[in-house]
């Protein structure tokens, strides 16, 4: 009686510590830091939109998911936006300055992608580098 309560006892313990262990190392995972990781080009706006605009799949396998630096002239400010060179629309950390309009900027983020309906490839946790 006693070897089955023990054997019961550790295929409990077997499968909580299981659990556990999916739990934190596959199902949850912690969020990207984008501002502190490094990127892994610097790359012109203009450039990174003929790309996408040329082979959407090819620029998905590029640049997608990756932390790339966009230069250019700012081309909109809004409260949490920027578009660079009206052709990358980057989703900011902090509040934008309108200041920069028109200023010519180095912008870190995330790349999440072509938006065909606007025409603009998008960035998302977006930095400023340098103005």
């Amino acid at each position: 009686m006693t070897k089955t309560i023990i054997k019961v006892l550790v295929l409990l313990l077997v499968i909580s510590l299981g659990s556990y262990y999916i739990y934190k190392n596959i199902l949850y995972k912690d969020a990207r830091d984008i501002n502190s990781e490094k990127s892994i080009l610097t790359i012109s706006a203009t450039d990174l939109e003929n790309e996408y605009v040329l082979d959407p799949a090819k620029g998905d396998s590029k640049y997608l998911n990756k932390t790339i630096e966009v230069e250019g002239i700012v081309s909109e400010v809004t409260d949490s936006s920027m578009v660079i060179d009206h052709k990358v629309f980057c989703k900011m950390n902090k509040k934008a300055e309108k200041t920069l309009m028109n200023k010519k900027i180095n912008i870190k983020g995330r790349c999440i992608g072509f938006d065909d309906l606007f025409e603009v490839v998008k960035f998302d946790q977006c930095s400023i580098q340098q103005h």
